[in-house]
């Protein structure tokens, strides 16, 4: 059981740090790019799929991490819980 709560600590940990590392990177490849609706996409789509490339990945690794540090919150309640 506590091999599986590390696991799962550290791979939590991992992605909150890709996530992390995601955002610095757009925020120094993107300094002020806002993605417009109503522009016309065609006009820098080389520029706007490398943004939204990054915002996917970034979002990705994002919403992995909430699940496994809940994961791994669910995992020590119970090995504490079981302890008892």
């Amino acid at each position: 059981m506590i091999g599986a709560i590390l696991t799962t600590a550290v791979f939590a940990f991992l992605c909150s740090m890709l996530a992390t590392i995601g955002n610095f990177a757009i925020a120094r490849d993107f300094p002020d790019f806002e993605l417009d609706p109503d522009a016309d996409f065609l006009l820098d789509a080389e520029l706007g799929m490398r943004f939204m490339q990054y915002r996917l990945t970034t979002n990705l690794f994002y919403h992995q991490s909430l699940v496994l540090w809940g994961l791994t919150a669910i995992l020590l309640a119970c090995k504490l819980l079981s302890s008892s």
